[in-house]
C-alpha cells in the first residue's frame, strides 16, 4: 500500500504531520518501547504525564506541536485531553503501528517528525 492509498483517517495523521512538523511522544511504557519503538521519539509513559512530566514533554518540544502515540489510542487520547488542558496544541496519531506505517510509506512525514 502506498501513501495514497492508505486510509483515510491514517491519511489524516500523515497530512496533519507534515503539515505541523510536531515532536513525537511515544505515552507507552518503558517496557512497551523496548519491545517496539520508533528511534528518535520521546517516550514519557501516561503514569509520569499524570504524576507531573508534562513540562518536561512540552520542554522537549520547545515549542513545536506534540503527535501523541501509544499502543492502542486510549493511552494517547488520555494525553492528548492533558494537553489540551494546558491549551498544548497536540495531536492524537494513534498507536505505534500506525505511526510506523506512516513514516515507512511518507519519507515526508518521517522527516517533518523529525524521526530516524
Amino acid at each position: 500500500m502506498t501513501a495514497e492509498e492508505m486510509p483515510q483517517d491514517v491519511k489524516a495523521i500523515k497530512d496533519w504531520i507534515v503539515q505541523n512538523k510536531p515532536f513525537m511522544l511515544d505515552v507507552r511504557s518503558a517496557g512497551e518501547v523496548a519491545s517496539n519503538n520508533i528511534p528518535g521519539v520521546l517516550n514519557i509513559s501516561i503514569q509520569e504525564l499524570n504524576s507531573g512530566s508534562v513540562a518536561k514533554a512540552k520542554e522537549a518540544a520547545n515549542g513545536r506541536p506534540l503527535g501523541i502515540y501509544c499502543a492502542s489510542g486510549g493511552r494517547s487520547r488520555m494525553a492528548v485531553e492533558l494537553f489540551n488542558q494546558q491549551k498544548y496544541p497536540c495531536f492524537n496519531c494513534h498507536t505505534v503501528d500506525t505511526m510506523k506505517y506512516v513514516f515507512r510509506v511518507s519519507p515526508e512525514a518521517k522527516q517533518a517528525a523529525g524521526v530516524v
